[in-house]
């Protein structure tokens, strides 16, 4: 797994996890205080799910990263193989949960847009973040019990499921496949479902958006961006997963490490997204962190400027 790398890629290797983890832990940790400590900022069911996958973001960046680093600076795997299987098993379930996460924004989004007298409720998100662990983990723990199987993978710096193996004590094709079609193919199949949806219903009602439903369309948009985001960051992973196990398709260890660094760097593009497209939360964060809206800042200029002129003119009067 080793040959093809040399010493200076490792190095780049490990320059791009330990990037990837420090920002994704310091973005996605904002994210989650940002919403829930502002006050101003109400339970809705988009920052619920928005919490649960900037969560799930987090924790690959918490426990994921710092492994796969050091084992790139060791050029090579530098745990046990027991740390390998729950290492790949984790990863596995906070990917599967990401979107699982997204795919219940993107029907949230198609429910209140197209029956916005009945939206998803909190406590229905609640129950659908949840429901998002329980989903990932029915596809993440079967090779920790003897369907499929968990190993190094490209570049053998960090571990996930074996995509190239063939073995069949494990069926590890059968779970390859279980996991391709409930961990990716449904879920892509609920998204572009949900957001045909969309566009139907707004070619529909174009001429009658009121401001309040501007914001939401809005929102849709930025939630469309991240979901977009994550299927290019991830889709070269799931190819080169397919090809290697159905069509063995065997690249070297420096081609094969690409789509794995590309779909890791995914943890950094949500709250980047968030920052760009989503004024309530760059306003929560400004509150948050007492930063003056520039606005607010000038008429509180122009106010102490006056104030200032007419004390002037009252002692001059004097």
């Amino acid at each position: 797994m080793t040959i093809g790398i040399s010493n200076l890629m490792y190095k780049q290797i490990a320059f791009v996890l330990g990037a990837v983890g420090l920002l994704g832990l310091i973005f996605n940790l904002l994210v989650i205080i940002v919403i829930i400590k502002d006050s101003s900022n109400s339970w809705t069911p988009t920052n619920v799910v928005l919490v649960n996958l900037a969560i799930s973001d987090f924790l690959v960046a918490f426990f994921g990263n710092p492994l796969a680093f050091i084992s790139a600076l060791n050029r090579g795997w530098y745990w046990s193989t027991s740390t390998c299987k729950w290492y790949a098993c984790l990863m596995s379930t906070f990917g599967l949960a990401s979107i699982g996460n997204l795919t219940v924004m993107a029907l949230e989004r198609w429910m209140l847009i197209t029956n916005p007298t009945r939206p998803l409720s909190t406590r229905s998100a609640m129950y659908f973040a949840s429901f998002v662990w329980v989903y990932a983990l029915v596809q993440s723990l079967p090779p920790l019990l003897g369907w499929g199987s968990y190993g190094p993978e490209g570049g053998n710096v960090s571990c996930s499921v074996s995509w190239e193996i063939h073995d069949s004590t494990t069926h590890n094709d059968s779970y390859i496949a279980f996991i391709f079609i409930f961990g990716l193919i449904i879920p892509l199949i609920i998204i572009l479902s949900s957001y045909f949806g969309i566009i139907i219903k707004l070619k529909r009602v174009r001429q009658r958006i009121g401001s309040r439903s501007k914001r939401e369309l809005k929102v849709t948009k930025m939630i469309g961006i991240m979901i977009t985001a994550f299927l290019i960051a991830w889709m070269p992973y799931a190819i080169f997963a397919i090809a290697a196990q159905y069509f063995h398709f065997q690249p070297s260890a420096s081609i094969a490490i690409l789509p794995s660094l590309l779909a890791k760097s995914s943890i950094c593009y949500n709250p980047i997204i968030y920052a760009f497209l989503s004024s309530q939360f760059t306003q929560s964060f400004k509150h948050f962190f007492g930063i003056q809206d520039n606005a607010i800042s000038r008429q509180q200029q122009d106010l102490s400027h006056g104030t200032w002129i007419t004390l002037t003119t009252r002692i001059e009067k004097v």
